[in-house]
């Protein structure tokens, strides 16, 4: 986000609302809620809510507090020399998130931006000193933000733990009571109780990570902008009621440019240097001042500066700073155009022709070439799948620089993922008809692509065209809080092999870690033609590296899929991709094998993507601990196989179900928690069940 405050956002709102306003109220009398109309609640909320409000000079609203002590960096601060920042697609315990609030003036019921908390400015009122406000969250079954925010908290508690922040003791009962009205009643939750002035905790939530021989869990808390103090203390708030120690610094940096790529990268813009160039802290109460608020002052830092202390506090070794975009409404945050989805992999927007000579577009292409020229920590190169560019409601693009500098990006890789899941914002509904739906022709494509590239991945589909205006989507509100006693693998895949040039014995290259040391690595492939996977043992060599040979057949071309799985000496065991069997790398390979595209790699299990075996329902109940049974609509057409495999891809029962049968109940009470499938075929169809097992 650009440097802001909320005076600005108060200022920049008022002039683009003032027409309005004396057209409508000529002596700005105070209006309450029930005789604002939607529209103008519309404005307000996005003036509130902004996460992009605009930089201006704030000398003439708010007085330097001269006597402040001073922010800027004079010493580096002292962090651990272990420690680990993983990437966002690694095992989480759970997504950090809080809720859309609606903020009123005590007095007179006015909407209002709370700054402090239970003090706030209103947008109606005459005279701008700090007055008390009450907030609620919004759970209006009518809100679209009530069913976005809902439909989020839902979809995380499938995968991980939700974690939601609430500003007010109450609202935890208020959010319950709305999950079961509308039937997702919250099960896999915990709540904090912190006040706070926005939901973009992308931003200023915990930066977290791993450090000391027991991998325990860090917060790094950078500085969020001076115009949401409460916002700002999030961070170091949730870490001391979480248990996990908080490193706090001075340096200012939102969440939303800071792209790690889990082995030492940091992928950022030069966002950052504007963030920190100059003299705005945050604010602070003072009675003497005729607002009865004030700003501290800091120190402007060099772009040098601001470099060394994220190699620092980051623990990098490597910061790869790029241009920022210039028309993104002002944020100047990656996440609007660019994501990771493991070490050597990133996700980016592709602009559609028209757009091509737009300021915007041309830069994300030159930055995206930048990064895809670097190499990655096996000295490979980047691979970049591109996602089509989120088109508007009527399925059309910008074509003019005007136009464009005008309205909003959206993004598709602005998403979260959650295990094995990804939250994944869309920008229609299919359910209703018209423009309101949304380019419903263009996210099937968009989500087509993803879940060929997603390997395995589910994609929890969740409509944020109310967020148009914002600033952001999923990625923006959500925060990953890494797993405890993490296993991590690091993975040069192979993606293409050239037997005639190379000979058929490729070499697999993996590192794994975890504190206790790791037991086992090995992989399991199978070529195109067969459907159970070999087991490949890997050979440890020195710095946790583990290596393995696989002979691949004699043939012109071929495919071979393959993941990998790791066990701790404690007893830990994850697979890469962690969506494994049901997603794996795969390796074209062969004697005519040249210029793979990215078309040919990181695909899905047939199973998921053939054609559905007509009347298999879903596995219930799941989470299951005993006994798990799916239900057959209309009973089967044909008798149908079916395997339950763990995440390594053993098979645990193999066995088959007749034409007659209404149900198939399974009994999962020997079985470890984790993840299991239940896999289904029958001619050319199948069919796969994810199975949860709790304890």
């Amino acid at each position: 986000m650009k440097k802001s405050t909320f005076l600005t956002c108060v200022f920049c709102f008022l002039l683009g609302f003032g027409a309005f306003a004396q057209s409508q109220d000529q002596n700005r009398q105070a209006k309450t809620k029930d005789n604002i109309s939607e529209q103008e609640m519309n404005i307000i909320r996005k003036a509130i809510h902004s996460r992009m409000p605009a930089k201006k000079d704030l000398s003439s609203v708010a007085t330097k507090a001269a006597n402040q002590s001073d922010n800027g960096v004079k010493t580096p601060l002292e962090v651990p020399e272990d420690m680990v920042f993983p990437i966002e697609s690694d095992e989480v315990q759970a997504i950090l998130m809080t809720w859309f609030y609606n903020t009123y003036t005590v007095s007179g019921n006015e909407p209002a931006e709370q700054l402090f908390d239970g003090l706030g400015v209103s947008y109606y009122a005459s005279d701008y000193t700090l007055e008390p406000v009450t907030s609620s969250p919004d759970v209006s079954m009518s809100s679209p933000y009530a069913k976005l925010f809902a439909n989020l908290a839902n979809s995380i508690q499938q995968h991980a733990q939700v974690w939601i922040n609430v500003w007010n003791a109450d609202d935890t009962t208020t959010i319950k009571n709305f999950m079961s009205q509308r039937g997702t009643p919250l099960t896999n939750y915990r709540f904090f109780i912190n006040p706070g002035n926005s939901f973009w905790y992308r931003d200023c939530g915990p930066v977290a990570f791993y450090y000391g021989e027991q991998d325990s869990i860090g917060f790094m808390d950078f500085e969020y902008y001076g115009g949401r103090p409460l916002d700002d203390q999030i961070a170091k708030r949730i870490g001391e009621q979480a248990g996990f120690r908080v490193f706090t610094n001075t340096i200012e940096y939102e969440g939303g440019n800071i792209l790690l790529d889990g082995v030492g990268s940091l992928f950022t813009s030069d966002a950052v240097y504007d963030l920190n160039q100059d003299t705005y802290g945050l604010y602070y109460l003072d009675e003497n001042t005729p607002y009865g608020f004030n700003m501290q002052s800091k120190t402007p830092l060099s772009n040098q500066q601001v470099r060394d202390s994220l190699m620092h506090l980051l623990n990098l070794s490597r910061c790869v700073v790029l241009p920022a975009l210039k028309y993104d409404g002002g944020t100047g945050h990656i996440d609007l155009y660019c994501d990771m989805w493991d070490e050597n992999s990133f996700v980016s927007t592709k602009h559609p022709e028209s757009m091509a000579n737009l300021s915007d577009p041309k830069r994300v292409e030159s930055n995206m070439d930048s990064l895809c020229n670097l190499e990655t920590i096996f000295g490979s190169k980047y691979f970049n799948t591109r996602i089509p560019l989120p088109a508007k409601n009527n399925g059309s693009w910008y074509t003019s620089q005007s136009d464009y500098n005008k309205n909003y990006t959206r993004s598709y890789s602005n998403h979260t993922f959650v295990n094995d899941a990804i939250m994944q914002p869309v920008f229609y509904n299919e359910s209703l008809s018209g423009t309101a739906a949304g380019d419903i022709t263009g996210n099937k494509e968009a989500l087509k692509i993803m879940s060929q590239r997603y390997p395995g991945y589910e994609f929890c589909e969740i409509d944020v065209r109310e967020f148009d205006g914002f600033g952001g989507a999923i990625h923006c509100i959500t925060k990953q809080i890494p797993a405890e006693n993490p296993v991590r693998i690091y993975h040069d895949p192979i993606r293409w092999w050239n037997t005639s040039n190379s000979g058929n014995a490729p070499t697999y290259r993996v590192i794994a870690q975890n504190r206790s040391g790791i037991e086992t690595a090995s992989i399991y492939y199978r070529t195109s033609n067969q459907t159970e996977w070999q087991q490949l043992d890997l050979t440890a060599d020195e710095g946790n590296m583990f290596t393995g040979i696989i002979n691949l057949p004699q043939t012109s071309r071929d495919t071979l899929q393959y993941y990998i799985s790791a066990t701790s000496n404690n007893g830990k065991t994850i697979t890469k991709p962690m969506t494994a069997p049901q997603g794996y790398y795969t390796t074209v390979f062969g004697s005519e094998v040249e210029g793979i595209s990215e078309e040919s790699v990181y695909v899905s299990n047939p199973a998921i993507s053939a054609s559905e075996i007509e009347g298999i329902g879903q596995a219930y109940p799941n989470p299951a601990s005993d006994m798990v049974q799916i239900d057959f609509a209309n009973e089967l057409s044909g008798e149908a196989n079916f395997k339950l495999v763990n995440n390594k891809g053993q098979v645990l029962l193999n066995d088959k179900v007749s034409a007659s049968q209404n149900n198939l109940r399974i009994d999962v009470s020997k079985l470890k928690a984790g993840i299991y499938w239940l896999i289904f075929t029958s001619d050319n169809q199948s069919a796969a069940r994810k199975i949860v097992i709790a304890r």
